[in-house]
């Protein structure tokens, strides 16, 4: 019989929070967004951000290899993950990188436990509840669909995260990819919570202008999930924030413009 490989997690707030450790340096905390893992940062991304930090990435609650209890989630609660992961690892201070609802969660943690963090990354994210830009009609039918077959689903994903232009050019390696990341798919029960989770939480709006540090805003002009909309009002409201928009580019800004991502956050986080 062969032995269980055991994963690395740490025990929060009663979850077993699953998370990865590359590299060396200042750390650097990757938080994903809404039925996300870390396999949807790519290793080749994650790779290139270890060449020069600690780069830190875990499975939000309901998430990849995270376990967790019974019960809804909050936003607030996975912040505290963030800040309970870094007590396990002890890490007292760190950048932050969040996507999506990650960035949602980026900032309640740079809102809460403002003395632990240095710099901030705010990916395809919105300040949420009612004075976020919303979704296209489109988008929040494919967000909310149950598709009925795996190439249902990678349609609807890639509609989601891509210009339908990218999506033709690259189906094969949208193909491949996909694989990659159903390998640790979420329950459609999961799925809601978290979604529940963006849906009951206040937002940030008003408390945006607390936003201390130093906080770089990423957004793709083409995303449908989060429209642009979304990045210029944190831009407009985080004090001293500095905003990249990343034309012709979807939800999924990472993968179409990997190289020159990179390059913005190598920028920022090394200045």
């Amino acid at each position: 019989m062969e032995e269980a490989i055991a994963l690395p997690t740490a025990s929060i707030h009663g979850a077993d929070i699953y998370y990865e450790v590359q590299g060396e340096g200042y750390p650097l905390i990757l938080i994903m967004g809404l039925g996300a893992n870390i396999d949807w940062w790519g290793t080749g991304f994650i790779k290139q951000l270890a060449r020069h930090h600690k780069v830190v990435a875990l499975d939000n609650r309901g998430a990849g290899r995270t376990r967790t209890p019974d019960g809804p989630f909050r936003i607030e609660d996975m912040a505290a993950d963030v800040a309970g992961l870094m007590d396990e690892l002890s890490i007292e201070r760190a950048d932050v990188y969040g996507m999506s609802m990650g960035g949602m969660i980026a900032q309640e943690f740079a809102l809460t436990y403002a003395e632990r963090i240095h710099r901030l990354i705010l990916g395809c994210t919105s300040c949420g509840s009612h004075q976020q830009v919303m979704p296209t009609p489109l988008a929040a039918t494919l967000l909310m669909a149950a598709p009925a077959t795996l190439e249902e689903a990678m349609e609807h994903q890639a509609k989601l995260l891509f210009p339908d232009e990218f999506v033709d050019k690259n189906r094969p390696l949208l193909v491949e990819s996909y694989k990659v990341l159903i390998r640790h798919p979420m329950s459609r029960e999961n799925f809601v919570r978290q979604f529940g989770a963006i849906q009951a939480w206040q937002g940030s709006f008003d408390r945006l202008h607390a936003i201390s540090c130093p906080t770089l805003i990423l957004h793709g002009t083409e995303d449908i999930l989060l429209p642009v909309g979304n990045a210029e009002i944190l831009h407009d409201h985080i004090p001293g924030s500095h905003l990249i928009r990343y034309e012709g580019c979807g939800h999924a800004f990472t993968v179409q413009m990997a190289t020159r991502v990179l390059a913005d956050i190598e920028e920022f986080l090394l200045s």
